[in-house]
């Protein structure tokens, strides 16, 4: 409780320092620290100035701002937030708000962005991917997940939060490139930014552990690919066991008449429809959906043999 107590106190003055001193001044708390560099400055941004913030939270108290959201944040592994909200004039229902957040390395920004921001119009212009949906624009650029909203729908406010979100992605530090683990996913047939990230629990089982997806189209046909690592060969054909007991409840576990790898499994499921799990080491890698079961083995033949380079 006492260390809670002390970061507050520290994001506390880092209000006072930057409200005196503008959003440049830095922030003390060497985690967000960095973010301030980011932050436009005043002279930036003509006549909107911060009506409420800089304000900065770490790990220890973000769930004091994003209540009920915070754990989700955390686990794709958050370092530290800065939080302003900018006003024009004397309309304190006219303002946008900036949150940039550390997510401690590209994997967690990417995963943040994709896990909820990726619908609505592509910007290729922000960052490595930014997009607008109505009033909220979002981006990611290296370790750096920008997310904005305004008000209300006027043009005024929806140029600025663009105007915010730029500004923030033309000077945060960073890969404009998709992480190289995605690399292994087959690029055949692969739907338009259908990659994810998922930090935990992968295809919502608590058994399994961070993992990656991607949503594929062949002949009109749909699938979805993903592949974890298990951490060891015994933790991943671990894994195979209770997906098998979770597929004999839902469905039907198929003999293969071409048989997998051992371990492995087919099974077939009202909700995933067909699908094949197999584990290659410590990878455990699998595809399910409504493709024909040749081309979603395909898929996961390719998966498999990018997976056995690494």
């Amino acid at each position: 409780m006492t260390a809670v107590i002390s970061q507050r106190a520290r994001c506390l003055a880092a209000v006072a320092c930057l409200c005196a001193c503008g959003a440049n001044a830095g922030l003390p708390a060497p985690v967000v620290s960095h973010l301030a560099a980011i932050i436009p400055p005043p002279a930036a941004l003509g006549e909107w100035v911060p009506t409420e913030g800089p304000v900065g939270y770490v790990p220890e108290d973000l769930y004091e701002y994003l209540n009920g959201g915070a754990e989700r944040y955390l686990s794709y592994g958050f370092r530290g937030l800065a939080h302003v909200r900018y006003q024009r004039g004397a309309d304190s229902l006219a303002c946008v708000t900036l949150d940039l957040f550390d997510m401690g390395n590209p994997l967690g920004a990417f995963g943040i962005y994709r896990s909820g921001f990726a619908a609505g119009e592509a910007r290729p212009d922000w960052g490595a991917e930014g997009c607008r949906d109505g009033t909220v624009a979002a981006a990611w650029k290296g370790s750096f997940f920008v997310h904005a909203e305004a008000d209300d729908d006027r043009p005024s406010l929806i140029a600025t939060m663009e105007r915010l979100v730029s500004h923030v992605c033309a000077r945060a530090v960073g890969t404009d490139s998709l992480p190289a683990i995605l690399d292994v996913l087959p690029k055949e047939g692969m739907l338009p930014r259908s990659e994810r990230y998922v930090a935990r629990d992968l295809l919502g089982h608590a058994f399994l552990p961070a993992g990656f997806l991607a949503g594929y189209e062949i002949d009109g046909a749909n699938a979805e690919l993903f592949f974890c690592d298990a951490g060891s060969g015994a933790a991943a054909a671990d894994a195979i066991a209770r997906l098998r007991v979770h597929h004999e409840k839902r469905g039907t576990i198929i003999p293969a008449d071409r048989p997998p790898r051992d371990p492995g499994l087919r099974f077939s499921e009202p909700r995933l429809g067909t699908g094949t799990i197999i584990a290659l080491d410590r990878f455990l890698a699998g595809v399910h959906g409504g493709m024909p079961s040749r081309a979603q083995d395909r898929l996961l033949v390719r998966l498999l043999e990018n997976l056995d380079r690494r």
